[in-house]
């Protein structure tokens, strides 16, 4: 008998829940945090430990609602890695900010705890770090700066559902964490956001910053609640239908990540030994929840053949790799240009505390597989024999 593959199955759950809630009359717009909004709030806050968990349309949206509920001064700097996604940093120029490029460690593609205290300077408010690609940062270095030189700590787990660091799951460590729901993450609502803080009025803040009514007009702090109505004038609640993704595919997290877990340490074992080839390093004391991408990488067999010719020989053997789509922030004219519009001119002049030799030592040579939840134990073991025969053979042409 055959049995449904597991990626159809969670688009069979996920349908069947979002007709059962429209059939069920469920509301379309939710202010208040209630209904499908404050289940799936809760939820999160027992799967991943969050405290005070508050959705968004989007992580862009919920960055930009921390960036807010921090109230630091116009012109204030962000410091944050190369390597990330934008809108790790790009929603502080809409708060009169500044972002400030700092390195990453050659093995991880995580924040560089030396770069950053390097690049702290007077106007430095905020450190921004994210576990990225599932990596958890250098969090016990990186803590210690910020709470040395006072300056707070936003945590982008996008990448890093479950991963956590000595056991302590990331997006406990710092002042607020952010996850995406976008639907290339772990955890899909197809777009959304989950913003999480220990601290109250932080909390407060930025349900003022991406929320009006409902739940604007219970706030404990007086000053804030007195406009509810209003909030500070933005719209970024998630709408409940997304809620209801996000929820469906929040009680199977673990489960997927258990299997995605395996089936990738499956493959670094396997690619362990093979000529040219480096898995994902995993530093010790590190747990990896799900690897968001799994990215090894490429070294020179012999002179004149390099990645290219590795990358090409990997698809013509049926290995479904390419190249990262996303390059590092200096590749991007929003960190490296003047602004074409007046906005944030004023305050929106990134500072980029190059040369990035860790960016450039971790970026060079690296591809990326494409491990989805079909894929098996054989399909990994295939695309293991392919990257050794792919080594094999460019070693057999040196030999001839």
């Amino acid at each position: 008998m055959s049995q449904t593959p597991p990626e159809d199955a969670d688009l069979n759950h996920v349908a069947e829940a979002l007709a059962d809630y429209v059939r069920d009359g469920g509301r379309l717009s939710i202010a208040d945090g209630s209904g499908v909004i404050g289940q799936l709030e809760a939820q999160l806050s027992e799967v991943l430990g969050l405290s005070n968990p508050l959705t968004f349309a989007s992580a862009t949206a919920a960055l930009h609602a921390a960036y807010l509920a921090l109230d630091m001064p116009p012109g204030s700097e962000v410091i944050g890695p190369v390597n990330t996604f934008h809108a790790s940093l790009s929603p502080a120029a809409h708060c009169r900010l500044n972002a400030v490029l700092v390195d990453v460690e050659p093995d991880t593609g995580t924040m560089s705890p030396a770069a950053l205290e390097a690049a702290i300077g007077p106007m430095t408010r905020c450190v921004t770090v994210t576990h990225y690609l599932g990596h958890p940062a250098a969090m016990d270095e990186i803590t210690a700066i910020c709470r040395a030189r006072h300056l707070y700590l936003i945590e982008d787990f996008s990448h890093a559902y479950l991963s956590t660091l000595q056991g302590q799951p990331v997006g406990t460590f710092g002042d607020i964490a952010v996850g995406s729901l976008q639907e290339r993450k772990t955890l899909v609502a197809g777009e959304g956001g989950i913003l999480g803080t220990r601290t109250r009025a932080l909390f407060e803040r930025a349900v003022l910053a991406g929320h009006y009514r409902g739940r604007a007009l219970t706030l404990e702090n007086e000053t804030l609640r007195a406009f509810g109505d209003t909030g500070l004038g933005l719209k970024m609640r998630m709408h409940p239908l997304a809620a209801v993704v996000a929820l469906a595919n929040t009680g199977r997290l673990v489960e997927r990540v258990t299997a995605r877990t395996t089936l990738l340490e499956r493959f670094s074992r396997l690619l362990e030994g093979v000529p040219g080839v480096q898995p994902p390093v995993v530093r010790p004391g590190a747990g990896m929840g799900g690897w968001f991408s799994y990215r090894p990488q490429i070294r020179e067999l012999k002179p004149g053949v390099g990645t290219d010719d590795y990358l090409h020989r990997l698809q013509a053997a049926g290995v479904p790799a390419h190249y990262p789509s996303i390059g590092p922030l200096t590749d991007m004219p929003l960190f490296t240009d003047p602004i074409p519009m007046r906005a944030a001119a004023d305050t929106w002049r990134p500072r980029l505390c190059g040369p990035f030799p860790g960016a450039t030592a971790f970026d060079t040579g690296r591809i990326s597989v494409t491990v989805t939840p079909q894929d098996t134990p054989q399909t990994i073991d295939a695309y293991a024999t392919a990257f050794a025969g792919v080594s094999r053979d460019l070693a057999a042409q040196d030999a001839a």
